[in-house]
């Protein structure tokens, strides 16, 4: 498991884009349907360009036709976010910044602790 970045879209469906190496969203939707069972969840595969919408009741894959700009870049456009999410996204950096002791940054020993960009 990777960490997942939601960001809250302005119909209050939360977004996720991953690009996993292996096709694993069909192995990770019981912990999502588990761990999110109570808000409205679109994670998104950008490498596969298919991903599964939760609404509450049921989860079902999803393909586009059309690729919009988040389905491309995983973000989405500050006209499709939630009136809040650029600020908790501000408020999330300052916290992380506030709380890091500068002598105490090793970016080595960080990357060993977090999964490898792209996999899930």
């Amino acid at each position: 498991m990777q960490f997942l970045r939601f960001q809250k879209a302005l119909d209050g469906t939360y977004f996720s884009a991953v690009e996993p190496i292996y096709n694993v969203l069909p192995l990770v939707i019981p912990y999502l349907n588990d761990r999110f069972g109570d808000q409205k969840w679109l994670i998104y595969d950008i490498r596969r360009e298919y991903g599964y919408y939760y609404d509450l009741k049921e989860t079902i894959e999803v393909r586009f036709e059309q690729k919009e700009a988040h389905l491309l870049s995983g973000f989405l456009s500050e006209s499709l976010m939630d009136k809040d999410e650029k600020l908790f996204q501000q408020m999330w950096k300052e916290y992380f910044k506030t709380i890091a002791i500068k002598e105490r940054i090793n970016p080595k020993l960080h990357r060993q602790h977090m999964p490898a960009s792209g996999n899930i």
